[in-house]
């Protein structure tokens, strides 16, 4: 058995496919707890995509190509403190050292800076001053973030843990999210204003990683993931957008 969905272009992370926290989201809906969601392809948008139960795990598939799977996870990530007080300085893209050889796709859902609020969640990540490798963004929230119960959705506690990892780790370079684990941790009422920060974890090869969490108006955590995001060529995924 499986259940038919559809990645609305809303919900685009470059022009052509689904963002990825968002779709990791997808894949976890299935999954009670923590869930580690690996990407396979790029996910199109507004077709008919099959999300079905495997195993202890999910898995999206298009036709008989599986997009992205699923599973249950231990997330033993470390969450550092959230800065206080909280200064933010430019852009990561623009920070010394990086290569600012591929800038953002600027209609993506989470980060884009052609979206507008609430349609796009406008998590503009920042450089965090004093604290290297560590980047933020103030969340404005919305009650159409929110569940039955006015809380906003764990779907978008998955999207909004993507970007900002990418601007922590990967920053400057063409690079797409191959795996995300997430766990929520707390409740988030869908208004008012919320922190997502992201924080550099190392660099192997074309693999970049990074940790992100999302904490309420009043410091608590909410959410928290661990992303793999892969170095790829800029040119073929400025093609492929």
């Amino acid at each position: 058995m499986h259940q038919t969905v559809t990645v609305a272009s809303r919900f685009k992370g470059p022009p052509t496919s689904g963002n990825g926290g968002y779709v990791c989201g997808l894949l976890a809906s299935l999954i009670d707890g923590p869930a580690e969601a690996s990407l396979k392809a790029p996910p199109p948008l507004d077709v008919d995509l099959a999300l079905a139960k495997s195993g202890d795990g999910s898995v999206l598939m298009q036709g008989d190509f599986v997009l992205g799977v699923a599973k249950p996870a231990t997330l033993t990530l470390e969450v550092p403190d959230l800065p206080n007080p909280l200064t933010l300085g430019g852009s990561p893209v623009d920070a010394p050292g990086r290569p600012k050889k591929f800038e953002p796709f600027e209609t993506c859902f989470v980060c884009g800076h052609d979206r507008d609020h609430p349609d796009g969640l406008c998590i503009h990540a920042r450089v965090v001053e004093g604290v290297p490798g560590m980047v933020a963004a103030k969340w404005l929230l919305d009650q159409s973030y929110a569940d039955a119960n006015g809380n906003v959705s764990d779907l978008m506690l998955w999207a909004a843990l993507d970007c900002p990892g990418y601007f922590a780790c990967a920053a400057g370079e063409a690079a797409l999210l191959g795996r995300l684990t997430a766990e929520i941790t707390g409740k988030l009422k869908a208004s008012g204003e919320a922190t997502v920060i992201g924080w550099d974890l190392g660099a192997s090869g074309r693999k970049r990683r990074c940790g992100t969490a999302v904490f309420d108006a009043g410091g608590n955590l909410v959410a928290k993931a661990e992303g793999l995001w892969i170095v790829v060529d800029a040119d073929r995924l400025k093609a492929g957008a």
